[in-house]
């Protein structure tokens, strides 16, 4: 697979070549691997990076953070309760990219999760919504930086909202 850093947006404004021809491939066998359980957070490991004080990164909107709204208008996923995983920093999922679309160069992102503690020393879970927005986080952590110990929680807010008992904050991260 490749990552069109950027995006079609960003391709097509730069002018890079394109084309509507319907490309022809001859029939390959092949067997997919199973899911990548490594990169993978569930809520145990999520109960985990609580008790043990390890960086848990919530990617979603400062609005979503602090439990003002529960999802994006329009967005069906959605949890009982407002607010976010304790210990959670805010940091979005955009915030990793440039107005063009295309990712920041590695320092920039390294500081950026540098300034709320997260150094790729012990693992680090991301989090969103559904898991769909943490996954650039996980791309950014893992591909970008080497962070080898970074996990998606794809269940994210959606499961860990709707959780009877599990804790949750909300307004502001302590820093």
């Amino acid at each position: 697979m490749k990552l069109l850093d950027g995006g079609r947006e960003y391709w097509i404004e730069n002018d890079y070549t394109t084309t509507d021809e319907e490309p022809s491939f001859s029939a390959v066998d092949y067997t997919a691997s199973g899911p990548r359980e490594s990169i993978r957070a569930y809520r145990d490991d999520v109960e985990n990076a609580i008790d043990r004080d390890l960086p848990l990164v919530d990617v979603r909107s400062p609005e979503e953070f602090t439990g003002e709204i529960l999802a994006p208008t329009g967005l069906q996923e959605t949890a009982q309760r407002g607010g976010h995983i304790p210990g959670a920093q805010n940091i979005s999922w955009a915030a990793v990219t440039n107005d063009d679309g295309t990712f920041k160069d590695a320092d920039e992102i390294e500081e950026l999760y540098a300034e709320k503690g997260i150094d790729g020393d012990g693992t680090t879970v991301a989090y969103c919504r559904i898991g769909e927005r943490s996954s650039v986080a996980w791309f950014a952590l893992h591909e970008l930086l080497g962070y080898e110990d970074t996990i998606n929680y794809d269940g994210s807010w959606t499961e860990w909202g709707n959780l009877v008992g599990a804790p949750i904050e909300t307004g502001e991260a302590d820093d």
